[in-house]
C-alpha cells in the first residue's frame, strides 16, 4: 500500500512538472514572438501611421511561423480585423485579453482557454502604442492540443513505468515472502518441535545464503540437544543404578545384622555399610557440587597453602583401600614447601576424584603413581595421577571431563568425577589435562600456579 501511494504521488509530482514545464516554455516562446514584434513597432514610432500600418501588414505577411502561431490584428472597437491565416474568429474570448493587456504595466499578457469549437490554445496580446490607424492590439495565438498531447504520451509512459515498477514490486514481494518468510515460517516450526523435545527434527536445508547458515546452526543445535538429551537420560539411568547397588548393600547388611548376634557378622556388616555409605556420601556431594559450579553458587575460601601436605593426606588416606584392592600407590613426596593460593578442600576433592578415577580402572597389581614438578622460574606446580589400567580410547579423550559422558567400557561412577575436577580447576585458573593409551596407561595433571612464599595472606 506504501509503494502504490508513493508511486501515485511521484506520478502526480512528475504530471504536475510536465505540464508546467511545456506550458512555460510555450509562454516563453509566444511572448518572444510578441515582444519582438511590439520592438519593431516601437522602433518605427518616429514614421507616419501609413507607414507603420504598412509595416505592420508586411510583417503579418512576412512571419515565418505561421504554421506554429496565428498573427491577428484587433481593432480599436475590439473586433478581429485580420488574421494571418485569413479565418475570422466568432467568439469574444479574445476580448478578456484586451482587457488583461490593458492593466498589464507593459501592455502585454496571456491567456489560456478553449475556443468555442473546443480547441485549447494559448495567446499573448499587445497594445499597440501609438496607435496604427485603427488598429489597437496585436495578438498571437497557438494550439495547446499539441502540447497536450505530448504530455499525455508523458503520462502514458510514466503509467507504464509506475505499471512496471508496481509489477516488480509485488514480483519482488512475492520472492521475499518465498525465499525469506516461507523459510523463516519453516524454520519457527521447526525450532518450537525442538523446544518441545523433539530432537530428531531437522530442517531442510536448500538454501546457499544466511537462512541457509541459520538452518545448519539450528540443526547442529538440534542434534547437540540430542546428544545432551542422551547423556541425560544415560546418566538418570547410571546415577540410579548407582545409588541403587550401595543401598541395595546397606539394607542387605543391616537385615542381616539386625537378624544375627554373630560379633564378627556385624563387624562385617557395619564396615560394609559405612563404607557404602560413605560413597553415597561421596556420590552426592559430587553432585551438589557440580550443581553449584554450574549455576556458579559454589563458594571458595582460597588461602595461601603448601600443597605437598594437602596432596600427603590424601594419599594417606587411599593407602588402605589401595592395599586391599591389591593396587600399589607409589608417592615420593617433595622435600620443599609449594605454597599456593587454593581451597584447601577443594584440592583434596580434585586428588579424591583423580585417585578413586585411577583406582577403579587400575587391575589387581597395578600401579598408580602420583608424581608433583615444582618449577620456581615459572611459578607452576603440575600433579600428575599415573596409572597403568586400560586406558582410554582415543575418540573418547577430549569428551571424559564432560559432564555426565561415559566413555566405552566405563565403570560405575556419575560421570561427573573429572568434569568436577576440570571445573575447580578453572575456578583456580589452572589446566587440566587428560593423556592416555587405550591398553597401557592413563595420565591426568593438574597444573596451578604458585605463590612466592607461605607469608602474609
Amino acid at each position: 500500500m506504501t509503494t502504490i501511494s508513493v508511486l501515485i504521488m511521484a506520478a502526480v509530482f512528475l504530471m504536475v512538472f510536465v505540464k508546467k514545464s511545456y506550458y512555460s516554455a510555450a509562454e516563453s516562446a509566444i511572448l518572444g514572438r510578441i515582444n519582438t514584434i511590439n520592438g519593431t513597432l516601437t522602433a518605427s514610432s518616429g514614421l507616419s501611421s501609413s507607414e507603420r500600418t504598412q509595416l505592420l501588414y508586411k510583417m503579418s505577411e512576412e512571419f515565418t511561423e505561421k504554421d506554429k502561431f496565428e498573427f491577428m490584428f484587433v481593432g480599436i472597437d475590439g473586433k478581429i480585423l485580420a488574421t494571418s491565416t485569413g479565418f475570422l474568429p466568432n467568439d469574444d474570448m479574445h476580448l478578456e485579453d484586451i482587457i488583461k493587456s490593458q492593466k498589464a504595466f507593459d501592455g502585454i499578457s496571456t491567456n489560456i482557454y478553449r475556443t468555442q469549437m473546443g480547441e485549447k490554445v494559448m495567446t499573448a496580446t499587445c497594445i499597440v502604442h501609438p496607435e496604427i490607424d485603427n488598429i489597437y492590439a496585436i495578438r498571437l495565438v497557438t494550439s495547446l492540443d499539441k502540447v497536450d498531447n505530448q504530455i499525455s504520451v508523458l503520462a502514458l509512459v510514466a503509467l507504464l513505468l509506475s505499471a512496471a515498477i508496481l509489477a516488480f514490486s509485488v514480483m519482488s514481494g512475492m520472492y521475499f515472502v518465498k525465499s525469506i518468510v516461507n523459510p523463516i515460517r519453516d524454520i519457527e516450526s521447526s525450532a518450537a518441535q525442538i523446544s518441545k523435545g523433539e530432537f530428531g527434527v531437522r530442517i531442510e536445508n536448500n538454501y546457499n545464503d544466511e537462512i541457509g547458515q541459520l538452518c545448519d546452526a539450528i540443526n547442529n543445535m538440534a542434534e547437540e540437544l540430542g546428544k545432551t538429551d542422551e547423556i541425560k537420560n544415560d546418566f538418570i539411568s547410571s546415577i540410579s543404578h548407582e545409588l541403587r547397588t550401595p543401598l541395595t548393600a546397606i539394607k542387605g547388611w543391616a537385615e542381616t545384622i539386625d537378624k544375627s548376634d554373630n560379633s564378627d557378622t556385624i563387624k562385617k556388616g557395619t564396615s560394609v555399610i559405612l563404607s557404602e555409605t560413605e560413597r553415597l556420601y561421596s556420590m552426592v556431594e559430587n553432585l551438589l557440587d557440580f550443581s553449584r559450579l554450574q549455576q556458579a553458587d559454589m563458594k571458595f575460601t582460597k588461602e595461601k597453602l603448601d600443597l605437598v601436605a594437602e596432596i600427603s593426606d590424601v594419599v594417606i588416606m587411599f593407602t588402605p583401600r589401595c592395599e586391599q584392592n591389591g593396587i600399589k600407590l607409589i608417592y615420593d613426596e617433595p622435600e620443599d614447601i609449594i605454597p599456593v593460593f587454593a581451597d584447601k578442600s577443594r584440592i583434596k576433592q580434585i586428588m579424591v576424584n583423580l585417585l578413586d578415577n585411577s583406582i577403579k580402572y587400575t587391575p589387581l597389581g597395578g600401579k598408580i603413581k602420583i608424581l608433583v614438578i615444582y618449577d620456581r622460574k615459572k611459578g607452576k606446580v603440575s600433579v600428575s595421577v599415573v596409572d597403568n589400567g586400560k586406558g582410554i580410547h582415543a575418540e573418547d579423550i577430549d569428551k571424559v571431563t564432560q559432564k555426565f559422558y561415559k566413555g566405552k567400557g566405563s565403570k560405575r561412577g556419575s560421570g561427573i568425577g573429572l568434569a568436577l575436577v576440570k571445573e575447580i580447576i578453572t575456578a583456580h585458573n589452572g589446566e587440566f589435562i587428560v593423556e592416555s593409551e587405550y591398553g597401557k596407561y592413563t595420565k591426568m595433571t593438574f597444573v596451578l600456579n604458585t605463590v612466592r612464599s607461605m607469608k602474609g595472606k
